[in-house]
């Protein structure tokens, strides 16, 4: 069990979208002469940051059917427990600090202890 926690009144949707659209420090553009549906079968395409991105957005109008369940007792300006399903997803973005640009804390079990 992951928590997402929103630290700020509101997501801040244009911070996140800036940071999932720059490249990484030291990444190299990986495009140029690949072709990323060629290890893809049946119209399957590779999920970029930016997908993540989208879900997220999504997961907060309807956060129950993506698997997100509101704590409404919490200190937090909203926090959620995350299914197994989607704590990659926001690990992901996390790590890209996506989340942190929106104005969102990943706790993942290890963490929780700290927070009780």
């Amino acid at each position: 069990m992951a928590l997402l926690e929103l630290i700020r009144p509101q997501p801040d949707w244009y911070a996140a979208l800036e940071v999932a659209f720059t490249r990484p420090p030291g990444v190299p553009e990986r495009r140029a002469g690949e072709d990323p549906w060629d290890s893809k079968t049946n119209g399957e395409r590779p999920r970029r940051i930016a997908d993540e991105l989208v879900w997220l957005r999504q997961a907060m109008d309807e956060p129950e059917n993506n698997g997100l369940t509101p704590l409404p007792q919490s200190a937090a300006v909203a926090m959620w427990e995350a299914e197994e399903g989607c704590t990659e997803r926001l690990s992901k973005l996390r790590d890209r600090r996506v989340l942190d640009a929106a104005g969102f804390l990943l706790h993942e079990p290890d963490d929780l202890a700290d927070l009780i």
